[in-house]
């Protein structure tokens, strides 16, 4: 933590000092003109600081005396904002709140003399009083203009474009704050141009109210927080309260209207903004960096005043123009126009998710139609398997009962069909209720332990009749015993589809064999028969609960008995598989978790 401190005041200073280093050459790369010098002719661009002032004891006055080289040199006086009246041989400057120029006419001068005299006893070495050639003077005052417009107007939209992001996102509060900063920043720059109007007392208070925003704005830009009741103080009644506050202690106290007492609020918007960098806020280094290049180029005044008499005309005009505030307000901009291309970015991700979201939910519902109309057209086909099913034994019914009408005697004989065909329809009835209970999860399974090979034995017992009938063999193989967790009865009855279904599908004279082997914590059941098999088009769909495989042969099959028989396998957290081969037989497999 404290190399992270180290590091981000570090930076601090290199670039403030890389700025007032900038400052200070631009400072020292102008001329100085000292009391009686001669203006030469040698360079003509040259605008001189005129320094090293005379006092004079008699008048209480300061006062410097400037000479010119010949009477055909036309000279020029640039200067603005004048601490009080200042005269030339006699006649007063008029007052102005930026740089004007006044032509050195010859009656100024006697013997090529002219003095400058100040009429109080302000020192007046910090004055922006500069002479130069009536060209140059031109070009330093068109200059000067250019800059000042340029602050003036990139401020104004900076505010501008703050106050309309506001507008359209009230969410983000620090895009208001940036706009009143940079408004107070445009305020500040335009009150010299009211000048002699009611609202000029307000130039007193705005470099120090600009100061005391430019504190707000690092803490809002980074959503940063003073500790407990404080934090009030960054709440816009806390802000104003601040303004008035100090304004009225600077009414009271002009002396915290100097530069040192103003210049000492930057402390604030230092230390908070390598607080930002330090704690990894998004756009701390860039903030740094401005604030740093802002605060170099404006102490590039005060102190270059420190190690020399004058300051340079061109560190001046930067001063006036008011813009040392770009570089610092320019970054905040761009920090904004980061966090919202971030922003924008996010929401050009969410929206593509949100199309491969849309596309997914497209093609899944295109999916659940495709497979609603697949699933209808199964229990189309079903419900016609069901009414063929229970059509045919009620034509058998009704032939019989007419059989019976007519020739009584056959009574014996018809009663049989009769049954076993009220058999069917009852075992189909109740296969039906069975596949709907199972589908809707309303079966309840009485869970025990259970030994499978007692299990298999039962059900091999059950089927023998059915077997025996068709002259087929079943023959098993029951390598262990294991036992598994579950409903009895219809562990009984998934096994018993399986075997009957193994015994419709055998032909007469075929083969069965059931095998009972365990791996690990599973128990594997196989029935295998010789029977006629599966073709590869039905074997994967033999399990849906609405296909049937046509056989030519008749037999007590309803067609449901294998998805019962799946339904119950994986109820009881098992699977089943099948393998077949068309005219050679089929295999079941069935997988069972087991406790023992």
């Amino acid at each position: 933590m404290r190399r992270n401190y180290f590091k981000a005041i570090l930076v601090f200073l290199i670039i403030f000092s890389f700025a007032f280093f900038i400052g200070f050459k631009i400072n020292k790369s102008f001329g100085i003109l000292k009391n009686g010098d001669t203006y030469s002719d040698d360079e003509a661009n040259m605008i001189y600081s005129l320094t090293d002032y005379q006092w004079d004891s008699s008048t209480n006055t300061y006062y410097f005396d400037l000479i010119r080289k010949n009477k055909y040199q036309q000279l020029e006086l640039i200067y603005g904002k004048l601490p009080s009246e200042v005269y030339i041989n006699g006649t007063a400057l008029k007052e102005s709140s930026f740089f004007t120029r006044l032509l050195l006419s010859s009656h100024l001068f006697i013997d090529n003399k002219i003095r400058i005299v100040f009429d109080t006893n302000i020192d007046p070495h910090k004055t922006p009083i500069y002479v130069t050639t009536t060209p140059s003077a031109e070009m330093a005052l068109t200059t000067f203009n250019i800059v000042f417009a340029f602050s003036l107007g990139i401020t104004f939209l900076m505010f501008i474009y703050g106050l309309s992001l506001y507008h359209r996102k009230k969410t983000e509060k620090y895009l208001l704050w940036f706009a009143i900063y940079t408004g107070a920043l445009t305020l500040w720059s335009v009150l010299p141009l009211f000048v002699g109007t009611g609202i000029n007392f307000l130039r007193y208070y705005a470099f120090a109210w600009c100061v005391i925003l430019d504190i707000v704005i690092c803490f809002k830009m980074f959503d940063i927080k003073l500790p407990g009741r404080l934090n009030l103080l960054l709440s816009v009644r806390g802000v104003i309260s601040i303004l008035v506050l100090w304004s009225i202690l600077e009414s009271i106290f002009p002396k915290l209207h100097s530069e040192i007492y103003v210049y000492s609020l930057f402390l604030f918007s230092i230390g908070v903004l390598i607080y930002a960098c330090v704690d990894k806020r998004k756009g701390g280094w860039l903030l740094i960096s401005g604030h740093a290049l802002s605060l170099g180029l404006r102490m590039a005044i005060p102190l270059s005043s420190l190690s020399s008499s004058s300051v340079s005309y061109p560190l001046r005009a930067l001063q006036f123009s008011k813009f040392f505030n770009v570089p610092f307000a320019f970054c905040c901009m761009l920090l904004i126009n980061h966090i919202f291309a971030e922003k924008y970015t996010e929401a050009e991700i969410l929206a593509k998710e949100l199309e491969q979201i849309n596309q997914n939910l497209d093609k899944k519902v295109l999916d659940g139609k495709l497979a609603l109309e697949e699933q209808m057209k199964r229990r189309h086909s079903l419900m016609m398997n069901i009414f063929h099913d229970l059509r045919t034994p009620l034509f058998v019914i009704q032939g019989c009962t007419e059989k019976i009408t007519s020739q009584p005697q056959l009574l014996n004989t018809e009663l049989p069909i009769i049954k076993e065909r009220l058999d069917f329809t009852k075992h189909l009835v109740e296969d039906l209720f069975l596949m709907a209970k199972l589908e809707d999860k309303q079966v309840i399974l009485e869970m025990d332990r259970i030994p499978v090979s007692s299990l298999i034995k039962n059900v091999i017992s059950a089927c023998s009749i059915e077997a025996e009938g068709k002259n087929i063999y079943i023959d098993a193989e029951l390598k262990c015993e294991c036992l598994t967790w579950g409903d009895e009865y219809r562990l009984k009855q998934a096994f018993q589809n399986l075997l009957l279904n193994a015994i419709y599908y055998t032909k007469p004279k075929g083969r069965i064999y059931i095998s009972l082997e365990k791996k690990k914590n599973i128990t594997i059941i196989s029935f295998t028969d010789t029977g006629i098999g599966i073709s590869p088009q039905d074997i994967d769909k033999i399990f849906d609960r609405y296909y049937r495989i046509s056989h030519t042969d008749k037999h007590q099959s309803t067609g449901l008995g294998l998805s019962i028989a799946q339904e119950i396998i994986q109820q009881h957290l098992g699977s089943i598989s099948v393998e077949s081969q068309l005219g050679s037989g089929t295999t079941f497999t069935v997988h069972l978790p087991i406790i023992s």
